[in-house]
C-alpha cells in the first residue's frame, strides 16, 4: 500500500495535496490490478509528469501564440493565424481537439469541454463516454466530474488498464516504459523527466534503483518495426492549481538611501537652510574664527609701520 511519505518521497512538490490523493490512488490501483511494486513505480511516475506531480488536475491551454506555433505547427501554419488564438484556452482547446476521438467540430466546443482532466489528462469525448460507462458515472454529461481526486484517479487507473500497460510494466525494463509513455502521449513528450519519476518511484516502493547507464540510454531505445508514428510532441505550458506565494519583501539598503538624502540636502533652498539650526561643533568653530580674527587685529596695532625702501643708486 502507498503511504504518504513514499509519495513524497518522488513527488515532493505534492505536500500541499498528497493527503486527498494517497486513498484515492490505494483504492484505483487495487481496482485494476496495479499491485506489484513493478506496476505501481511505472503507474505513479506518469500521473507524476502528466500532473506536474499532482497539482494540475486539468488542461490549461493558455499558449501565447508563439507557442501555439512551437506546440500544435500543424494546426496554426502562420504567426498571423496563430495571433488570432493568443491567450484565448477555450478557442485552442476547440480548435486542436476538434474532429478526434469523436469530438465534433471547432464550433461544437466538444474540444474545451473534453479536455484533459484527471492525473492522467484523459482527453476527449469517446475516452470521458467509456471511461463513465466503465466507472458507471455518466462522465459525458458531467466531465467536471474527473477533477475530484477519487474519480480522477479511477479515470486515471482505468485509461492504464484499458491500454494494456500493466503488461508492459511487468517487464521492467527501458523498451517497456517507453512504450507506456508513447500509449499514454501518442509520442514521447517529457520522456527524460518521467525516466527521473520513474527511478524515484521504483526506490519508493522497493525496487533497485536502475543507475546512471539507463537514464540516457532509455531516451534513444528503437520501437521494433511496424510500431505507429507517435502524435507530435504537445506540451503546455506549466500553471498551477494551487494558489501562487507571495513573493518576500525586501528592505531598501541603508546604504543606497544615504547618497539620495546627501543629494537632497545640496538641494536645499538658501531662506531654509539660514533657518536651520547650527550644530553645536558648528557654534564653536564660528566663535573660534571670531576670536582669532580679533587677535590679529590686535597684534597688527601694536606693529610698528614699516619704513620706506630707499632707492638704489644708478
Amino acid at each position: 500500500m502507498l503511504t504518504r511519505a513514499q509519495l513524497l518521497a518522488f513527488m515532493p512538490n505534492s505536500a500541499n495535496v498528497a493527503d486527498r490523493f494517497v486513498r484515492p490512488l490505494n483504492e484505483a490501483m487495487e481496482r485494476y490490478s496495479i499491485n506489484t511494486p513493478a506496476r505501481q513505480a511505472a503507474f505513479l511516475a506518469q500521473l507524476a509528469h502528466e500532473s506536474a506531480e499532482l497539482r494540475r488536475t486539468q488542461e490549461n491551454l493558455n499558449y501565447s501564440w508563439e507557442r501555439l506555433r512551437k506546440v500544435f505547427p500543424r494546426f496554426f501554419r502562420t504567426d498571423a493565424e496563430a495571433q488570432s488564438y493568443d491567450r484565448q484556452p477555450e478557442r485552442i482547446a476547440n480548435r486542436v481537439y476538434a474532429n478526434r476521438m469523436l469530438n465534433g467540430d471547432e464550433t461544437s466546443g466538444d474540444g474545451w469541454r473534453y479536455r484533459g482532466r484527471g492525473p492522467i489528462q484523459v482527453t476527449g469525448r469517446e475516452n470521458y463516454r467509456k471511461c463513465g460507462q466503465a466507472l458507471g458515472m455518466n462522465l459525458e454529461s458531467d466531465p467536471d466530474r474527473m477533477l475530484d481526486p477519487t474519480v480522477g484517479c479511477l479515470a486515471a487507473a482505468w485509461f492504464w488498464h484499458s491500454r494494456g500497460l500493466n503488461s508492459l510494466a511487468d517487464a521492467d525494463d527501458e523498451n517497456g516504459f517507453r512504450e507506456i509513455t508513447r500509449r499514454i502521449n501518442g509520442g514521447f513528450t517529457g520522456l527524460v523527466e518521467r525516466i527521473g519519476f520513474w527511478e524515484k518511484a521504483r526506490q519508493a516502493v522497493g525496487l533497485p534503483g536502475f543507475g546512471p547507464v539507463m537514464a540516457p540510454r532509455i531516451t534513444s531505445v528503437r520501437m521494433p518495426p511496424g510500431t505507429p508514428a507517435p502524435m507530435p510532441p504537445e506540451e503546455e505550458e506549466f500553471i498551477s492549481d494551487l494558489p501562487p506565494a507571495k513573493p518576500a519583501r525586501r528592505k531598501p539598503a541603508r546604504k543606497a538611501a544615504k547618497p539620495a538624502q546627501r543629494a537632497k540636502s545640496k538641494k536645499r533652498p538658501a531662506a531654509r537652510r539660514a533657518a536651520v539650526k547650527p550644530s553645536r561643533t558648528a557654534a564653536k568653530r564660528g566663535a573660534a574664527k571670531a576670536t582669532s580674527r580679533k587677535t590679529g587685529a590686535k597684534k597688527a596695532a601694536k606693529r610698528k609701520p614699516a619704513m620706506p625702501r630707499k632707492a638704489k643708486k644708478r
